[in-house]
């Protein structure tokens, strides 16, 4: 009866009421599933509630684990001298290995199956299905080909269920590097929208046409990053070209400077910013320009963070320890309009 016992015991802390299939009286048969059924249920109202009655649901989910084990328990140590049928019925109940092999798979079914479905259930407002969002990236793909002529692979596919839209990444099969976004509404068939592909091509091309200039005011410190707006119709993906086109542009420069500023030296790197500004219309087409500049310590440029900021344009959290930000840089005329913000 003990090595039964420890087995039960067990089997309940592994899966809520599956030591009662392993008991397998018709009683600990009907609650252990009573006790899977509201676990599922249990799961299915916290999706449901978006986790919200999580302070209840959670505990209610725990409570039911306990009772799931502490029955077992009870059931191996209950003795009556007025029922001295019951140890025997007891011992036969568990003296056949493939009954209670049998029991306790099925238990353990049922428990799987509840978990799943309250799982299913639960989520499937806020969730699409594999094959929803297969539509969704064929439609992507098929969309991007038709409109630019070239193949490109939608390697993310994310649902909002909040406002009924697709959130999708793509880059071109022959430039992986120029990895970019895109929306779909939940329609089928779905409507494809919003991609940002022209508008990370041309900034490419910025960036490579700052590099001299870069190379030379800022040797072995700075790292751009550019993204250009334009709000015309036609396909256009040779940057140097939208100095013809009716449309608006705008863009925005991101410079990250391995630069430790001092207050010996902040007068300095004025006039090299107000140098940058004067000389970024002999790069970047007529248009409004954002430039953003971040400073960081001269001892975090290390290759490994070089090598990173080359495929992500990103710190990884690292603090900056000044800043410049102009959302218009044609409104910089001298040093005086130039406000670079110590962080530190």
């Amino acid at each position: 009866m003990k090595k039964h016992q420890w087995i039960a015991t067990l089997l309940s802390l592994i899966c809520t009421g599956l030591g009662m299939f392993y008991i397998g009286t018709p009683g600990m048969i009907i609650g252990g599933t009573m006790l899977m059924a509201f676990q599922g249920a249990a799961l299915f109202i916290f999706f449901m509630t978006l986790g919200f009655l999580g302070l209840i649901i959670g505990p209610l989910a725990i409570g039911l684990h306990i009772i799931g084990l502490i029955i077992p328990v009870i059931y191996f140590n209950y003795r009556s001298p007025k029922k001295p049928m019951f140890d025997e019925k007891r011992k036969r109940q568990l003296a056949s290995p493939w009954k209670i092999v049998l029991r306790t798979v099925i238990g353990l079914a049922l428990f799987a199956g509840s978990i799943y479905a309250g799982y299913t259930w639960g989520s499937a407002p806020f969730m699409k299905t594999a094959a929803e969002k297969r539509e969704v990236q064929e439609a992507a793909e098929s969309y991007l080909e038709q409109k630019y002529n070239e193949p490109f692979k939608v390697t993310d596919v994310d649902y909002t269920w909040a406002i009924g839209s697709y959130n999708l990444r793509a880059h071109p099969v022959q430039s992986p590097e120029l990895e970019f976004t895109l929306s779909s509404n939940e329609a089928s068939p779905p409507s494809i929208s919003n991609d940002t592909y022209l508008n990370l091509l041309w900034g490419q091309q910025l960036r490579d046409r700052l590099k001299p200039l870069l190379a030379e005011l800022y040797p072995d410190q700075a790292f751009a990053n550019a993204y250009v707006n334009s709000d015309f119709d036609t396909i256009e993906r040779d940057y140097n070209q939208l100095v013809n086109t009716d449309g608006n542009i705008s863009q925005n420069i991101s410079l990250i400077v391995f630069a430790d500023l001092t207050a010996d030296n902040l007068a300095q790197e004025k006039e090299r910013v107000l140098e940058l500004i004067r000389r970024l219309p002999s790069v970047a087409v007529p248009g409004e320009t954002d430039l953003h500049i971040e400073y960081y310590g001269a001892d975090l440029k290390t290759p490994d963070r070089v090598k990173k900021l080359e495929q992500d344009f990103d710190m990884n959290g690292k603090q900056s320890t000044h800043i410049f930000r102009e959302f218009d840089i044609s409104k910089i005329t001298s040093t005086d309009d130039i406000e670079i913000r110590g962080l530190e």
